[in-house]
């Protein structure tokens, strides 16, 4: 998989790091929980965290295997 992070520089500065993922030829964003969509930009105020959202992604952590309910009787 090919990954890319846009760095915004402002004016005063600033920068934003926003995670990228290519899929069909076309860039599309990471979710704060790793996944990917089109319509979605994540801006992040620095470089790692914009890295662990792409290890986020690529280790798979996107993608239920199963979800489990704990019920508690008092």
């Amino acid at each position: 998989m090919k990954y890319r992070i846009k760095i915004i520089t402002y004016k005063n500065g600033r920068k934003s790091f926003i995670p990228y993922k290519k899929w069909r030829g076309v860039w599309i964003g990471i979710s704060w929980d790793g996944n990917a969509h089109a319509l979605n930009e994540v801006d992040c105020e620095k470089r790692e965290t914009a890295l662990s959202l792409i290890d986020k992604h690529y280790t798979g952590n996107n993608k239920r295997q199963t979800i489990e309910f704990e019920y508690i009787n008092k």
